[in-house]
């Protein structure tokens, strides 16, 4: 439903996944990720909220990078070492491009993190 798209960030570029809401416009939610980076479960959930009518983007705060559910060591080094500015300067490109985005109405932005556990998605 949605596509990989890229963003300005402070004299730089970063990407995301977009989800457009059904409705063609919706007020925007930016989705943060969990420590396992941009994984498939993320872009489903904005695909979820594009279906309830919301503009969702979610930034790839590890640029590219990702853990599987069975690489705890390597998802907590991912979390660990982000650098926080970057990180920062990336959100605050995602925000920007999504106000501006046509799928998006409205003069501000919700934001929804996630927290979703390894052992929930194996079951």
């Amino acid at each position: 439903m949605g596509e990989t798209v890229e963003f300005a960030s402070n004299g730089s570029t970063a990407s995301g996944y977009l989800a457009p809401s059904i409705n063609g416009r919706g007020p925007g939610v930016i989705v943060v990720q969990e420590w396992w980076g941009l994984v498939p479960q993320v872009q489903r959930f904005a695909d979820r909220l594009a279906a309830s009518g919301f503009t969702a983007l979610a930034p790839d705060l590890y640029h590219g990078d990702i853990a599987a559910h069975d690489e705890m060591d390597k998802a907590n080094h991912l979390m660990t070492t982000l650098p926080m500015d970057r990180a920062a300067r990336d959100m605050n490109g995602a925000i920007d491009y999504l106000l501006a985005h046509e799928a998006t109405h409205g003069k501000a932005v919700g934001v929804i993190g996630l927290l979703i556990c390894g052992w929930h998605w194996k079951r």
